[in-house]
């Protein structure tokens, strides 16, 4: 059959597709049933829908049927991607519905001579070849790669709004620029330096984090790397309480009061909780790179199912590297600005890391539910089936080198960086439960809003 004609998405519906996204389903990007959606992901899978008459989909391509059988979402996500569409195409339709941008259909197979569950996105949208005579972006496999433009299609503090030029203004106490580049969400600022661009301002900071590219200047390649962020997907080999499908922790809703004695009111349902301070100790300062250390082979890692994605590539460009560690393999990418090094790693495995300990053990050594709080924000809702101590201790305060990776623990990753580095927005707070039916009764009021992962 002959090639969809994609037409590229309109710059103010992708944006308006991610904050819908964030704001209905999860902040992007996040783990989904050991995906990761991404904006960039989302983009995709519009244009997909969009390029089709009947702006409909099948989520699986038909199998061993006629020639001009139409592709389904899931071969036109891995073709475009290059992920596994089988695994992808199912999650990020579910988003799209969760997110009433698209909705489920049923579409007839006249092969089969029944019908197949499929996606349909719904009117307001769509768009068609007038709705983009502007600047539209350019998504996996749409063509356009040249990373000077394509860097500007997803800010790369957010991941969710769109970057464009503004000329005629001037920042305040930065030199002299022609023009300078503007997220349409956060309302990140870059200058050009050179062939370079570097970030001089935030203006939302919803997420500490974000602050950690301040002040950096980095080539479009390197920014275009840090928007669409690491490999799609992710091995779930954790489960239970430490599980990474977790994903990057969201913020809860909901209006904390912090009391006289430090502690924090947390609104449950219809009654409302104290969760006390827990006094935290941190040795050792900040290390970064604390995925140089993998010891295992690259070949080795390779044959994980978390890193098949990434075969082909380093089969040809990277074959001499097979047999040293992973670790240096990495570094040596990493020293020589080749970001391809970011495609093994979780989203937040790039990241600084501490060691922390519970300061003062009293009270901590009872069960109950912790909370991880950021600019009064809840950021994470942890059981701690063993005791407050230990989920301090054991779960958070250490990452491995194993953990910043692809199959490793970004949930670990994300709090430890969080509490070590931004100490004076961060905090945990704990509330002791005895019981486990209890304490699941709280959690689920505490993340109704939140979409389980």
């Amino acid at each position: 059959m002959s090639s969809p004609q994609f037409f590229p998405i309109p710059p103010e519906i992708f944006a308006r597709a991610c904050g819908t996204v964030t704001s209905r389903v999860s902040r992007l990007p996040f783990l989904r049933g050991g995906v990761n959606v991404t904006g960039e992901a989302i983009g995709v899978a519009m244009e997909c829908l969009n390029a089709v008459p009947a702006r409909s989909l099948t989520l699986s391509t038909p199998q061993g049927q006629g020639g001009d059988q139409k592709d389904g979402l899931d071969r036109c996500i891995e073709e475009r991607l290059h992920i596994p569409g089988k695994t992808a195409a199912p999650v990020i339709a579910g988003v799209l519905c969760s997110a009433g941008i698209a909705e489920p259909a049923l579409i007839p197979d006249r092969y089969a001579h029944h019908e197949r569950r499929g996606i349909r996105l719904v009117a307001p949208w769509t768009w068609h070849i007038a709705s983009v005579m502007a600047p539209s972006l350019r998504l996996g496999g749409s063509g356009g790669d040249d990373p000077s433009l394509t860097w500007l299609d997803i800010c790369p503090v957010c991941r969710t709004g769109i970057l464009s030029r503004v000329v005629g203004k001037q920042l305040f106490g930065i030199p002299r620029t022609e023009y300078y580049i503007e997220c349409s969400s956060c309302g990140a600022k870059f200058i050009p330096v050179g062939p370079a661009f570097r970030l001089v301002s935030i203006a939302t900071i919803r997420d500490p984090l974000w602050k950690r590219h301040l002040d950096k200047t980095r080539t479009p390649q390197e920014w275009s790397a840090l928007a669409r962020g690491p490999g799609t997907v992710i091995s779930q080999k954790r489960t239970g309480e430490g599980n990474p499908a977790a994903g990057t922790a969201p913020a809860l809703s909901g209006t904390l009061t912090v009391q006289k004695d430090g502690s924090v009111a947390v609104p449950v349902g219809d009654r409302t909780l104290y969760f006390r301070p827990v006094s935290l100790q941190f040795a050792g300062g900040l290390k970064e790179g604390t995925f140089t250390r993998v010891q295992k082979t690259l070949a080795d890692l390779l044959a994980d199912p978390a890193f098949v994605h990434l075969q082909a590539q380093v089969n040809a460009k990277y074959s001499r590297y097979l047999f040293l560690k992973t670790g240096l393999f990495l570094s040596q990418l990493k020293g020589r600005h080749d970001m391809f090094y970011r495609e093994f790693l979780n989203q937040y495995g790039d990241e600084k890391y501490g060691i922390v300990r519970v300061a003062d053990p009293g009270g901590t050594e009872r069960r109950g539910i912790l909370l991880v709080i950021a600019n009064r924000q809840i950021y994470h809702a942890a059981d701690c089936k063993e005791s407050i101590r230990s989920a301090v201790n054991d779960r958070f305060g250490r990452v491995s080198p194993e953990d910043c990776l692809l199959s490793g623990d970004p949930l670990r990753c994300r709090i430890n960086t969080l509490l070590c580095t931004g100490r004076k927005e961060a905090g945990l707070y704990a509330h002791g439960v005895e019981k486990e039916e209890e304490r699941q009764s709280i959690l689920e009021a505490l993340a109704g809003s939140i979409p389980a992962e």
